[in-house]
């Protein structure tokens, strides 16, 4: 029985490295073709200020760790999808499978942002990061029933389209919107209202972890913008650091569902 268990998931494991392998050349693939084209000829609005720390290489990918280190989320996204899933008939089923694409989308967007420092990379990049704001806050109504499936695919598309324009025209308001965008369904994520647990419970380890990994990757994005931090022509990278932190705190959202599944628990029975 526990050798059967075992090879069922080495084949899956197996299977998330394939297909994360996959993905990871398809996005190099499709961003160096788009990078000959006129796609990419309106620069980044940070080419203004300052592109991150990172110095731009004479070739492809322009940004080289910066780049490689958005595959995080490609890679962790499948994991997410194959690996961490909630059971069959749950609500958070459906969810991990819009997260998890959403986290491939972020992986995906920000290896061309950061190989071809473009508008439009910059566009998706941050868009890709508000779809996910946006399907955390509107998860959480979802699977604690206090919102249907319609009224929320409905909230999220109308919302992502206001982002997506707004993203458009006022691409600098990216890094305060962002955290304001995210805030909420984190917040929601931490309370009875939405779980049926307090925030104590061990149930509610992933969701923790992942706020503090988010607070740290935040804090290393904002400082890799300083002088004290910035070593342009390093290996190390603070926004390198920040794709990776924020990869597994995406991840530690779906453990956080498996774990917290949408059937509330009783008062009664609340975790002390």
């Amino acid at each position: 029985m526990r050798s059967g268990l075992r090879l069922r998931r080495n084949v899956v494991i197996l299977g998330v490295v394939i297909i994360a392998a996959t993905l990871c050349a398809i996005t190099w693939w499709i961003s160096d073709l788009l990078a000959q084209t006129a796609v990419v000829d309106r620069v980044a609005t940070c080419t203004q200020t300052q592109c991150f720390c990172e110095q731009a290489a004479g070739f492809f990918p322009g940004q080289v760790m910066n780049s490689i280190s958005s595959f995080s989320f490609i890679i962790l996204g499948v994991a997410a999808q194959l690996l961490a899933k909630p059971a069959p008939g749950t609500r958070e089923r459906s969810l991990t499978g819009f997260l998890a694409a959403t986290m491939v989308f972020i992986g995906a967007s920000s290896f061309f942002y950061h190989s071809t420092l473009s508008f439009v990379g910059q566009f998706l990049d941050i868009f890709s990061m508000y779809t996910f704001g946006l399907l955390l806050f509107v998860g959480a109504l979802y699977r604690s029933g206090h919102l249907r499936a319609r009224p929320a695919v409905i909230g999220f598309i109308v919302a992502s389209v206001l982002l997506g324009v707004l993203q458009y025209f006022y691409p600098d308001a990216r890094r305060i919107l962002f955290v304001v965008v995210l805030l909420p369904g984190i917040i929601l994520e931490l309370t009875r209202f939405v779980t049926g647990y307090r925030l104590w419970s061990r149930k509610m380890w992933a969701i923790g972890a992942g706020l503090i990994l988010m607070v740290l990757a935040y804090v290393t994005w904002i400082l890799d913008q300083t002088a004290a931090f910035c070593a342009p022509s390093s290996l190390i990278q603070g926004h390198a650091i920040w794709h990776t932190l924020g990869a597994i705190a995406a991840f530690l959202v779906v453990v956080h569902y498996r774990r917290t599944k949408h059937v509330r628990v009783p008062s009664s029975h609340m975790s002390r």
